[in-house]
């Protein structure tokens, strides 16, 4: 049993091998290669900036990841720190892309009207059967019980709306309280621990 106590710390202190630096190096400059070049295809033509600036936020997402991959192979030490920051800017990215969205529908009042007219008719192929009849929402177990059906208009979008934000601020908030935590050493990322965070 010690030794194998031995060979699990000694297996956990040592860093990856070069072999696998190299493969995420490459890995990671192909990524940033490619999603720069769409980010620069999509500067060059920047004919809607309605739409094109929110699609470059989550454009940005994918060297955010790429980084912070890489990053935490190199030197898990400081991989917690990466992670903080990468859901920090995920928080971001998923604003960016519901503004996105909303923008490719033609604004929120063009949004809310599409919802009402997708609520009156109904699709001979919805998305779920269980879940949508006749431009309502049903809600999963157990939340059926709690909340009434959403009909798609208005108010569904206003609630997705404020979902969104609530993510952001959360997801921000939870971020940068585990950037104290870890600097007091009581994070404990994983562990389900009353002395950890």
């Amino acid at each position: 049993m010690k030794i194998t106590e031995q060979l699990y710390w000694s297996l956990l202190s040592d860093s990856p091998p070069i072999w696998a630096k190299a493969i995420g190096g490459v890995s990671m400059l192909i990524t940033l290669f490619l999603s720069m070049f769409l980010l620069f295809q999509h500067l060059s033509a920047y004919n809607n900036p309605e739409e094109q600036k929110f699609l470059v936020g989550v454009i940005l997402m994918v060297p955010c990841y790429a980084i912070e991959s890489y990053v935490s192979l190199v030197n898990p030490s400081i991989s917690v720190d990466c992670e903080i920051l990468r859901d920090c800017y995920e928080a971001f990215a998923m604003y960016c892309f519901g503004r996105y969205l909303v923008a490719c529908l033609g604004g929120e009042e063009r949004t809310i009207e599409f919802l009402k007219r997708q609520g009156a008719t109904s699709s001979n192929t919805p998305l779920s059967k269980d879940a949508f009849e006749k431009g309502v929402i049903k809600h999963p177990f157990p939340m059926n019980y709690i909340l009434k059906p959403w009909k798609l208009g208005e108010w569904f979008y206003q609630i997705i709306k404020i979902g969104i934000v609530q993510y952001m601020i959360i997801k921000t908030t939870t971020a940068i309280l585990a950037v104290f935590l870890e600097a007091f050493g009581v994070y404990c990322d994983g562990q389900f621990k009353w002395s950890c965070g």
